[in-house]
């Protein structure tokens, strides 16, 4: 099973926003990191599920800690 590339965007208030990228046709959808939850599927344009995994879930967490840190965000 191929896991889903995603990247993190934060807004001016530091809301991160995931940027999934479509394993099948690699359209990116856009969702708040705060509504994601573990294997829960969202639907592509192209049809097809993407989810996340808990693992990729707390990486997510991981680099927006990171990205505030680099920020000097608390």
């Amino acid at each position: 099973m191929m896991h889903p590339r995603f990247d993190i965007d934060l807004d001016k208030h530091y809301n991160a926003t995931v940027v999934i990228a479509c394993v099948d046709c690699g359209h990116e959808s856009r969702h708040h990191l705060k509504t994601l939850s573990p294997d829960h599927s969202l639907r592509c344009k192209c049809g097809s599920d993407i989810s996340l995994t808990a693992t990729g879930i707390m990486a997510a967490q991981r680099r927006v800690s990171e990205l505030k840190q680099s920020y000097r965000v608390v």
